[in-house]
């Protein structure tokens, strides 16, 4: 993409659905990326709503439409030009913000592995095998949405992945109730044998003495993942995108904060961030390098 170029306003208007699709399903998403300029968030609602679609399907055993989507991704990915129009599809319409922005298609194939884990029930057995899973199915979406925010492409990807490792524990910490009662286990084999703990004890929403310091050190590993956050901001030199990108993990790490300070007793609800709060974090975040402050 040179300097120049600019997304065409009738392609911007197709990507009005996956903008509704994110403010409905994830609200702190939303937060902080709609105040981009409006070819950056459009594009990366668009990244957004495609993803989802592929873990919905993913999570509900849903092989038929998941393989649908991939094939999809797969014809347009290999267009050397995308076309937009009424007719595109989800996939067409990511394809072009590849090429667009000059993203590496190898992230959305990574992506693509880590979300057939979940379709698989593949079994999680160590630390390392959860860090590899989170970087699929989230380290690439940091990667590509930095791509989206920043010309350039030097930028610390190692830092970017660890980040988006931390993400994805939070979600997994956030989520570990509804997901053992649905019959999705995250949590490493190797860890549950060494805390003591059975599969189905995660079922149980107060939890015990041994499943919390699971919890809480699971949650330091994140923690020590976020460290790496102001290392990735401070790359990107326009200061809306760079507010942005920094809202979003702040707005993630205060999740992971609130879940630490309740001490892990009750995992059955569901830790989120409130408006008022997302406000406040949004005007601290405008005054300066906010991230070390955690």
């Amino acid at each position: 993409m040179s300097n120049s170029q600019t997304i065409p306003s009738n392609v911007l208007k197709s990507f009005y659905n996956s903008k509704k699709t994110i403010k409905k399903n994830s609200s702190s998403f939303y937060f902080a990326f709609s105040k981009l300029d409006k070819e950056k968030s459009y594009s990366i609602f668009v990244i957004y709503d495609y993803l989802r679609k592929l873990d919905d399907a993913a999570d509900n055993n849903k092989q038929e439409i998941f393989n649908k989507l991939v094939a999809s991704w797969e014809i347009a990915s290999k267009k050397k030009r995308v076309i937009i129009n009424e007719e595109s599809n989800i996939a067409d319409k990511v394809a072009y913000v590849f090429n667009f922005f000059s993203i590496e298609k190898k992230l959305m194939r990574d992506m693509i592995n880590g979300q057939l884990h979940d379709i698989n029930h593949s079994e999680i057995e160590t630390l390392t095998e959860l860090e590899d899973y989170c970087y699929q199915v989230a380290g690439t979406v940091g990667c590509i949405i930095f791509n989206i925010l920043s010309p350039c492409k030097s930028y610390n990807r190692k830092a970017v992945i660890n980040v988006g490792i931390a993400l994805q524990l939070t979600n997994i910490l956030r989520d570990v109730y509804e997901d053992a009662n649905a019959d999705r286990f995250f949590i490493p084999s190797e860890l549950l044998l060494k805390y003591r703990i059975q599969k189905n004890e995660l079922l149980n929403n107060h939890t015990n003495k041994k499943t919390r310091a699971l919890l809480k050190y699971l949650a330091q590993v994140a923690l020590s993942k976020y460290q790496d956050a102001d290392l990735i901001v401070n790359q990107i030199s326009d200061k809306k995108n760079k507010n942005a990108l920094s809202l979003s993990i702040i707005i993630y790490k205060e999740i992971l904060l609130k879940m630490i300070n309740n001490n892990f007793i009750d995992i059955s609800t569901r830790v989120h961030v409130n408006n008022t709060k997302k406000l406040v974090l949004w005007i601290q975040n405008k005054q300066g390098t906010f991230l070390s402050k955690f």
